[in-house]
């Protein structure tokens, strides 16, 4: 799998950073409870987790965030009232894609192969309080980092002098989406616009296609119509037209309106609203 390295230095704070996120009087408003505290070997505990993702700084949280969308990531400890200031350790596990990446102590994230004996603390030898606050990211949108449609997954534990051998963490991680890029539609055309508004109906159906049509006097020309009750005839004509003024041929076109060197003789008066509009299309797809 390719893990984004902009993604794990993205995740991976500054040395002052790290100075803050245990302060103990850090807060990050009321975060959402998650579920099911669990331990290692299944004995219940009062411990209680809290974690969520926000994007407009606490104001309200979510599971699903845009691509480019900035967000912080923040997760709370309660630990058991008996472990308060014993010694212990706080672990930060990441499930994306399958794969389990643990926090070091100098906020950098490595794989784990889901091991005790590699089971290494964010931050280790602390005397635990009663809640402990933990910022995972502050302000990052994790699409341009390489990190979109996917889900990931986080999970805080800790360990305790108090009772050896045992893990609390939080049985339903905090899941965090993010989404893909909005790729969005290309603005349509302006000739495409003007064709449809003021040439299809107008001119092609109401004059050159008397002619300009399969089995007509200049169906064996290089501008053959379809007649507009023909399925998606607008772009066929369209595109028709486009293709044969790209290619050179506005300057004819125009003046084969006018009469010169077409055997239809004059379609549209140089004066008309109809030919202005005709030479505003050509004009402008030119341009395009």
């Amino acid at each position: 799998m390719h893990v984004s390295s902009t993604f794990f230095r993205m995740l991976s704070p500054s040395s002052a950073m790290l100075a803050l996120f245990l302060l103990p009087n850090l807060s990050f408003g009321q975060l959402p409870e998650l579920s099911s505290p669990t331990t290692l070997t299944g004995t219940p505990t009062s411990a209680r987790f809290f974690g969520g993702a926000t994007a407009d700084n606490g104001a309200s949280y979510s599971n699903s965030f845009a691509f480019e969308a900035p967000i912080d990531i923040d997760l709370e400890i309660k630990v058991e009232s008996s472990h308060v200031n014993t010694l212990g350790n706080i672990y930060i596990i990441i499930l994306w894609e399958g794969n389990y990446f643990l926090r070091q102590e100098n906020g950098s994230y490595k794989l784990w192969d889901f091991s005790l004996e590699n089971f290494s603390a964010a931050f280790s030898d602390k005397t635990l309080q009663s809640v402990e606050l933990i910022n995972i990211v502050d302000d990052v949108a994790f699409g341009p980092a390489g990190v979109f449609n996917t889900t990931l997954d986080f999970i805080v534990a800790y360990d305790t002098l108090a009772v050896a051998n045992e893990f609390f963490f939080n049985g339903t991680p905090l899941s965090v989406n993010i989404e893909a890029k909005i790729q969005e539609e290309p603005p349509a055309k302006q000739s495409l616009q003007l064709f449809t508004e003021n040439i299809s109906l107008q001119i092609i159906q109401n004059n050159c296609i008397a002619c300009h049509i399969i089995g007509g006097p200049a169906g064996g020309t290089a501008l053959v119509y379809q007649p507009a009750a023909t399925q998606n005839a607008l772009n066929t004509n369209y595109n028709l037209l486009a293709n044969y003024i790209n290619g050179g041929g506005g300057s004819t076109l125009l003046s084969k309106a006018q009469g010169v060197g077409h055997g239809g003789g004059m379609r549209l008066s140089p004066t008309s609203t109809n030919f202005q509009n005709f030479k505003e299309f050509v004009e402008v797809l030119l341009t395009e």
